[in-house]
C-alpha cells in the first residue's frame, strides 16, 4: 500500500511545482519539487500527519492540499 499523495500533489499545482518521487512507503514520501526556474528543492512528505518538510520550512495542509500553517526552520 502506498501513501496517499493527492493533497501533496494538490499543493504542488497551487504552487507550480513540478513533483518527483525518490522512495514512497506508507509512512514517508521523499523527493524533489522543481520550480518554473528550474531550482529544485528536495522534499519529506507525512502523509498521516499531511506535513510537507522542506530544508527552510514545515508546511502543514489539509486534505485538499491547502495551506494550514508554515513553520520557517532556523
Amino acid at each position: 500500500m502506498h501513501a496517499n499523495v493527492k493533497p501533496l500533489t494538490h499543493w504542488a499545482i497551487y504552487k507550480g511545482y513540478k513533483l518527483r518521487f525518490r522512495d514512497r512507503t506508507p509512512a514517508r514520501v521523499v523527493g524533489v519539487l522543481t520550480d518554473s526556474a528550474g531550482s529544485r528543492i528536495e522534499f519529506a512528505y507525512l502523509p498521516d500527519a499531511l506535513i510537507i518538510q522542506l530544508p527552510d520550512a514545515q508546511v502543514q495542509i489539509n486534505e485538499f492540499g491547502w495551506e494550514v500553517e508554515c513553520r520557517k526552520m532556523p
